[in-house]
């Protein structure tokens, strides 16, 4: 399973605060990775008595890491990301939520387009949350970045205790339509799961695919959601001058989130990180 080197979480005064941070801190521990403290205003002694006594709550180390950061919380966030070269950012993702529809707040629309590390937003944030037990992979294609998420995930999930883990492959009609007229027969998601996983280990973790196709990639937020999936895992590409962030049948992701979201992200050697 990969390493995160730094993990950085975003606080804010919020009902949820000590949730997001609880999350935050079974995260650094799994990766035993130092945890960052990043409060987006300049820093009062009240505030900082505030974070030092919701360490201690956690139990986390004393001297752990605390930022202020004055300005826009989203610009502050990553001016603190690339100052202390973090590699996994952690923060609330909901703005609102309706019966039918978790929305993306403004912060966390603002991470998924410019962060440049991984991502780790949670919707509903948990001081006794249990490990994700239904984790989805959600893939446009079947490039090298679909399956390092697929296999950075599987690690994950195994050592986390999950039950099982689906790689959903996303495709619109229209992109289907165009790879036959190319004469690009699509391959198959069970196919590339063989190729992925030959020589995997023996585990107890379940594998299971499935496709989605849809005029738009609204259909997957939907299947994903009411799958009940504790966890969705996204590939994502940064400055790459022919991929966007999010391919076109995911990147419903920046307005609606459909359960706490991993975004691993590759970043393109233009981008200063």
């Amino acid at each position: 399973m990969a390493v995160y080197r730094r993990v950085g979480v975003a606080t804010a005064f919020s009902p949820r605060f000590l949730a997001v941070l609880a999350e935050a801190a079974r995260i650094s521990r799994l990766f035993e990775s130092p945890l960052h403290l990043i409060h987006a205003a300049a820093e009062e002694p009240e505030k900082l008595g505030r974070l030092k006594d919701a360490l201690h709550t956690l139990e986390l180390p004393s001297e752990s890491p605390i930022h202020f950061e004055r300005g826009e919380p989203a610009e502050a966030i990553l001016r603190v990301q690339n100052q202390h070269r973090i590699d996994l950012l952690i923060a609330g993702a909901m703005e609102r939520e309706t019966v039918h529809r978790n929305f993306t707040g403004d912060v966390a629309r603002t991470l998924l387009r410019e962060a440049p590390c991984d991502l780790l937003l949670f919707v509903d944030p948990r001081e006794d949350a249990q490990p994700p037990a239904q984790i989805f992979v959600a893939i446009p294609d079947f490039t090298p970045l679909s399956r390092e998420a697929f296999l950075r995930t599987t690690a994950f999930a195994e050592k986390v205790g999950a039950q099982e883990l689906t790689l959903l492959h996303v495709q619109s009609t229209f992109a289907e339509a165009k790879e036959k007229a190319l004469g690009n027969e699509p391959r198959s998601v069970e196919d590339a799961l063989d190729d992925w996983t030959q020589n995997r280990h023996q585990s107890s973790l379940n594998l299971e695919t499935h496709s989605v196709r849809g005029n738009t990639g609204f259909t997957a937020c939907e299947f994903i959601q009411a799958s009940a999936a504790n966890l969705l895992v996204l590939p994502s590409h940064l400055g790459h001058p022919n991929h966007p962030v999010f391919a076109p049948v995911l990147d419903w992701i920046m307005q609606v989130i459909p359960t706490n979201l991993w975004v691993i992200r590759q970043v393109s050697e233009c981008v200063t990180v």
